[in-house]
């Protein structure tokens, strides 16, 4: 009967988790790539945390599939395309810009998303080893942040 007992508890471990995986599937790159699709609107900080939105730089970033755009309010000047990739824990982005100025340039980043807020700080740097550590845009670190909130479709 000990053998029984013995073969159960892993079983039953087993079949535990197997059902927390259905009930709670892992958060995939994809999903997040989906989570970003549309247009979002705010500001580009140079320095702190974004407290006060008067001093960012309106901009306006539209996300399709795994392709980014970014436009200059209120003038709606295009600053920027390129294409962007999620890390498979979800917590980061990175751009690599595709036209003018920006060909060819990595953007290394972190991100999340608030409800329907995005936040993302990124480094101009080009390094992915001078990636933010915190959603605060730092002149001295090359390092902007990023404020936009989704836009109804």
């Amino acid at each position: 009967m000990k053998h029984s007992v013995i073969s159960f508890l892993p079983r039953t471990a087993l079949v535990a988790g197997l059902g927390l995986l259905l009930i709670f599937p892992a958060t995939s790159p994809a999903a997040d790539v989906n989570a970003l699709q549309g247009v979002w609107r705010g500001a580009r900080f140079s320095s702190g945390k974004g407290e006060d939105p008067g001093k960012g730089v309106a901009l306006e970033l539209t996300f399709k599939d795994n392709h980014i755009s970014g436009k200059r309010l209120p003038e709606e000047k295009l600053i920027g395309e390129g294409e962007f990739k999620i890390s498979a824990d979800g917590k980061c982005m990175d751009a690599t810009g595709a036209t003018g100025g920006f060909k060819g340039k990595a953007y290394p980043g972190i991100f999340k998303i608030n409800g329907n807020t995005l936040l993302w700080c990124v480094t101009t740097t080009g390094n992915a080893q001078d990636r933010p550590g915190a959603f605060v845009a730092e002149p001295a670190k090359k390092t902007y942040l990023i404020i936009v909130k989704r836009q109804k479709s």
